[in-house]
Formats: structure tokens, sequence, C-alpha cells
């Protein structure tokens, strides 16, 4: 069988392009809608630009990337489905998916005050209407639509720090903003922040957070945990309600973004999509700052690194308070000493063999089935952890 011919025309995707907006700009080439280039280029039926952005045919995708020389791999990054499972643990909805993706972390309430809501057919992140989004500056340069712009993970552009603003219409052939240029607020500083980690995750693989690096699919969780925590009713909010309600002063938003009764995040209007990652910024902000104390088992990720102290020219052991002459060290020192000391040991694991054979064996201590230890095994790839040590105790008994 002949092979396909390969395309003389094919622009090169732009970083994190969608599918849908690549093939119209290829199609243009030619003077063609995309459609017509699929019909009659490929031998393929009409797909919507949604059904193309997110889990086209793989045939589809193979055949494109035989004509235009792409890697598979990179084509298949222009859609949703080449997300899974850094974005998406999958795009079939499952019975406990909200509960895997949403409640394994913690970061501003305790795991106990959490409410476990199970939705019907969730999905993250995927929202349940199609507003189109984008940079306006970005479209000024080209008429190239990102494919994160269909998702509310971010509110602003990074690079010109510009929030992000609804449109009808496709670019190149017209288009109509739904807000006028001279009507545009700026975002504050911690959204561009927050927004400049999520654009990093996306075009890097890891995000740079004030105690460690963590892998991409470790913040997309965290990010979606926060927005989660901070729509719960306020009865589960305890004696941390007065700390989340400065937070909604502090953005100048309705607490919970107005909502009265709980909806996933995906499900909601975009105004109110936005309020919530504005509060998410100012959030993480504080943590970081010092000025709110989050008490989930996630929050030490955001918290800066222990500064050491500066000795006054007291002689060891004048304290008084303890026997020995020494200062009990507060909860928060303690924590901030274990999880100092489990930094030090991620860092070293990732480069030592025998440390990260020392590592794991403790925390399989805990470990009561195969289950846990394939998640612990996991975990220690999101870590960047190499497990080559297993093979060499693949005989041993797996569970303490």
């Amino acid at each position: 069988m002949r092979p396909p011919e390969r395309w003389p025309l094919h622009p090169a995707p732009a970083a994190t392009e969608s599918l849908s907006s690549w093939l119209r700009r290829t199609a243009a080439s030619y003077g063609m809608y995309s459609y017509q280039l699929l019909e009659h280029g490929l031998g393929h039926r009409e797909l919507s630009d949604a059904e193309l952005d997110l889990n086209p045919p793989l045939h589809l995708l193979d055949e494109l990337a035989k004509r235009t020389g792409l890697d598979h791999h990179r084509v298949h990054a222009m859609t949703m489905s080449g997300w899974v499972p850094w974005l998406f643990d999958s795009l079939a909805p499952a019975p406990d998916s909200y509960d895997t993706y949403v409640h394994q972390l913690s970061v501003l309430l305790p795991p106990a005050r959490r409410q476990i809501y199970t939705p019907r057919k969730w999905l993250p992140w995927l929202p349940e209407s199609g507003v189109l989004r984008a940079c306006r500056e970005c479209l000024e340069s080209g008429p190239t639509i990102l494919l994160f712009w269909q998702l509310p993970l971010m509110a602003s552009c990074p690079a010109h720090r510009r929030r992000l603003e609804t449109y009808e219409g496709h670019p190149a052939d017209y288009i109509s903003w739904a807000t006028p240029a001279h009507d545009q607020r700026e975002p504050p500083e911690s959204l561009i922040a927050l927004d400049r980690r999520t654009w990093q995750a996306i075009t890097t693989g890891s995000v740079d957070l004030p105690r460690r690096s963590v892998h991409a699919g470790v913040w997309f969780r965290l990010l979606r945990t926060l927005l989660d925590e901070l729509s719960t009713p306020q009865g589960r909010y305890g004696r941390q309600l007065e700390d989340v309600r400065r937070v909604w002063d502090h953005c100048g938003h309705p607490f919970r973004a107005g909502l009265h009764s709980w909806q996933p995040f995906e499900s909601l209007r975009w105004t109110r999509q936005q309020q919530l990652l504005e509060a998410a910024a100012a959030l993480m902000a504080m943590i970081e700052d010092g000025t709110l104390t989050a008490l989930g088992t996630s929050a030490h990720l955001l918290r800066p690194e222990p500064s050491r102290p500066i000795s006054d020219g007291t002689p060891p052991g004048s304290l008084t308070g303890t026997p020995g002459g020494q200062k009990q060290p507060t909860l928060d020192e303690l924590w901030n000493q274990a999880t100092t000391t489990l930094d030090a040991c991620i860092a070293a694991a990732k480069t030592d063999p025998v440390v990260a054979k020392h590592l794991f064996d403790f925390a399989r201590y805990g470990c009561r089935s195969e289950e846990s230890v394939l998640c612990l095994r996991d975990t220690f790839a999101e870590l960047q952890i190499p497990l080559d040590f297993l093979s060499q105790t693949e005989g041993d008994e797996p569970f303490a």
C-alpha cells in the first residue's frame, strides 16, 4: 500500500496550541477550512473543535503525524487526551474520581473537616459550558488558540500580565470580545504568581514551590484541592472561618464566590471560576508570607523554608522553662523540623540509591497490602526518586 503523501505546507504548532487551532491554520495554507481538510485531505468525517481538542480518534492523530512529519506525541499533546495522567486521571468518568483527584491532598483544612462529595460523571477542569477565553495580546500577534485557554486553569496570561477575556468567533476570520479593552482590570500580583506556576507545570512538567519542586500532576491536584476547600460550606471551617473570610475580603469578592449551595468548580460560570482562582491565589500568598496558618497535610509545601535563628550571644543552656536549660520547641517548630528533614531525605534519595532504599523501606513499614506498595512506588515516581534498588529486593517480603 502506498504511504500517504507529505503535505508541503504545514505550519509548526505553537507551544500548547490546540489541535483545532493548528488544523485551522494548516487548512488556511491551502485556502481551505479545517473541515474540508479533514474530509478531503484525510478522508475523515467532520469533527467539531471540541471533539478534535478532547479525544480525537488515534488513527487521525497518526495520519496527521505522517502527513506533517511531526512526532506522534507532539500531535497527541495538542489534545486533552494527551494530558492523561498528568492533568486527568482518565477521560472516562468514574464513581470515585472526585474523591481520588480532589481529596487525596489537603491545604487549608485538615482532612477530617473536608466535605466529601461524589458528583456524577465528573472530570477535573473540563467546564460544562463552552466559554471561549484568550489573551487579547496573544491573539493580536497571531490566530493561535492555546489548548489550556479552554480550561479554567488560569485567569490571566503570565506573559502579558493581562486577564483572559471571553470572546466569540474564530481568530483570523472574526472575533468579538465580550469586554471593551479600556474596561480591562489589571490582575492582582498574587494571581499572576499563581498562573505563572500553572504555566510552569504545563510547559516544564514541574513547579517550583517554597520547599521543593513538585511534579505537574501534584500541582494540578493541589490547586484543584484549594478550589474545593474555598467553596466548602462555612460550617466545615471551624475556627478557620475568620481566616477564610479574610481571604475573600482581601479579594473583594463575595464569600465562597456567592455560592449558596455547593457545586463542583467545573459547573460554575466563568465569573465565579475567576473569583475562586483569585481567592486561591490570595490564600497561597498568605500561607507563604505567614499571615495565614493552613492546617492541611500538604500546606507545608507552600510555607517558606524556616530561617536559621541568629544568635543573640546568650550562652547555650541559660534559657529557662525546661530541665537542662533548653526551651521547649513549639508544635510549629517541630513540624518544620520534620518537614525539613523529609525534604532533605527526598533530595538525597534522588541521587543516592542507598538513601532511596532506606527511605522506601521506612515508608513501606506501614503498607499492609500490595495495592498500598504500588501506591508508594507511584509516589516515589512522582517525586522523581529512581527505583533501581527494587530489583535487588524483589524477593523480600513486601509488607511489614
